[in-house]
């Protein structure tokens, strides 16, 4: 299991747009991949409704999960994707 932590940084929050961006990143990689909002409550990263449900809103801390065989480069290309602003950079 790899567990980073970022900060969202998309200046409108986890809205459709960028929920669909993470779920389309997380789908390119075998491993299970979650991301845990600022209130500790995990989310799939690739159920779109789940991103949003999650009410991550812009500067707060997360935790992107992933387990399976390419669970390294999971957690670092959606850290990497949530520390730029997803969509809108903020």
């Amino acid at each position: 299991m790899t567990r980073l932590e970022a900060v969202f940084r998309d200046r409108y929050g986890l809205h459709p747009r960028s929920a669909m961006r993470l779920t389309q990143a997380a789908g390119a990689f075998h491993s299970r991949v979650s991301v845990e909002g600022p209130d500790g409550r995990s989310f799939d990263a690739r159920s779109m409704i789940s991103l949003v449900s999650a009410g991550i809103r812009t500067g707060d801390r997360i935790a992107i999960v992933t387990e399976g065989e390419d669970e390294a480069d999971a957690a670092e290309a959606l850290r990497q994707l949530v520390e730029a602003g997803v969509c809108h950079p903020a």
